[in-house]
């Protein structure tokens, strides 16, 4: 019988076309996962993806661990120009240890004020939010657990009128299966953004549940779009 053992992470895409110029000031993309090292030890680590030239840089992060506690991390690296020369794209990693109390269902996340300004589909961008999440279970029943990894940068470009497909590359160290699934952006709080809305196409705009394949045809207007999407995983048991 598969069971749904947790609901993963919500990873936020930026994907920019023509690079058309946007405004300060900070985040365009990032994700949380997660590693076991010990039976309530687990080490987090958040990714973000900046605006290498914006001036709200952020040294420290503060990560809410889901049972009524939050750590101050601090940047381990950041590395500019990530994606090639001018990409004015800084990707930022930051890492925490953390003991839980117990078995249970626990939402890692991070909140931060800047989000990029001018992004397409989110009304008045610059003041909402950038909102992360990661969902962690700690069950005897379903044995333990690491979160997927995603080797593909949630950072691309495309081209006006030309088919676009975007793939996170997932692996899961446990061996667990995964699904993917389109959800609205979340702002303050964990809200899904009012007004949020997918990104226009010609044709269609979907996300292939088994494969992760997000396909765009064919993307109208240029400029930059922020996506999240849920990976589910699951396991025979």
């Amino acid at each position: 019988m598969n069971s749904n053992k947790s609901l993963f992470i919500i990873l936020l895409l930026a994907t920019v076309f023509n690079f058309t110029s946007v405004l300060a000031t900070h985040n365009r993309a990032g994700e949380i996962t997660y590693e076991r090292l010990g039976q309530f030890l687990y080490k987090a680590t958040i990714t973000t993806y900046t605006k290498t030239s914006s001036p709200a840089d952020r040294p420290e992060l503060e990560l809410f661990w889901g049972d009524g506690t939050s750590s101050i991390l601090q940047r381990a690296s950041a590395q500019d120009q990530f994606g090639g020369p001018g990409s004015d794209i800084r990707r930022n990693i930051y890492t925490g240890i953390h003991t839980y109390p117990g078995p249970s269902v626990y939402t890692l996340y991070f909140e931060d004020p800047n989000r990029n300004g001018g992004v397409i589909n989110i009304p008045n961008s610059i003041n909402v939010p950038f909102y992360v999440e990661s969902q962690l279970i700690i069950s005897a029943f379903l044995g333990f657990n690491n979160s997927p990894v995603l080797l593909q940068p949630p950072i691309d470009q495309g081209v006006i009128g030309q088919p676009f497909v975007h793939n996170p590359n997932a692996y899961d160290p446990d061996g667990d299966s995964l699904s993917y699934h389109l959800i609205p952006c979340k702002g303050a709080g964990g809200i899904s953004i009012g007004g949020y809305s997918f990104p226009q196409s010609s044709i269609s705009f979907e996300l292939d549940s088994i494969t992760g394949d997000l396909k765009w045809l064919n993307p109208i207007n240029c400029g930059e779009y922020n996506i999240a999407f849920l990976i589910k995983e699951w396991r025979n048991e």
